[in-house]
């Protein structure tokens, strides 16, 4: 069940009643789409946020340990976490005012929600990427190889996000 799904079936007896309204019920179900994705992209900035609070940890043990080597490394891959982050934070969501209807369809909202639902699915490579550097880090061999390997991760998905907002500028404009 999608997450659309999802959020109608979450609906109180007086919004399930309203949904069926004409000219009510298209506007609900793009609120209901812009909703999910919303909830969607929270969820998936608050687990790439755990995923930079460990990198930043490992950080500061391996800066202990005596790994003044790869500061730099980890600083930029933290560095390009939180940009990440803060991009899925203040994304646009598809927003089309009440009497604009047309302007936006559900099937554009929907593939919006689907490079979010993407870069969710990509969660457990940073994980497994952040893992990898504190693997390397505890056994003080290859580590440059695991920051470079996370760091490629971290581009790929910070460009996969540039491809939303590029997506979301054709809707706005037409074009």
């Amino acid at each position: 069940m999608d997450l659309v799904e999802k959020a109608k079936e979450a609906m109180g007896g007086v919004e399930k009643f309203f949904a069926k309204l004409p000219g009510i019920k298209g506007y609900r179900e793009k609120e209901l789409r812009r909703e999910a994705d919303k909830r969607l992209r929270t969820n998936l900035a608050r687990r790439l946020g755990t995923q930079r609070r460990r990198l930043s940890a490992l950080q500061l043990d391996l800066l202990k340990a005596g790994g003044l080597l790869w500061m730099d490394d980890l600083d930029r891959a933290v560095g390009k976490l939180q940009l990440l982050i803060d991009r899925i934070n203040t994304a646009a969501y598809g927003y089309a005012p009440f009497f604009d209807l047309e302007r936006i369809k559900e099937e554009e909202l929907d593939r919006l929600a689907q490079f979010d639902q993407t870069l969710f699915e990509r969660v457990p490579d940073v994980a497994g990427g952040v893992d990898g550097v504190a693997a390397a880090a505890a056994a003080n061999e290859d580590i440059g190889e695991t920051l470079g390997s996370l760091m490629e991760t971290l581009v790929e998905l910070n460009e996969l996000f540039s491809q939303r907002d590029e997506a979301i500028r054709q809707l706005e404009t037409g074009y």
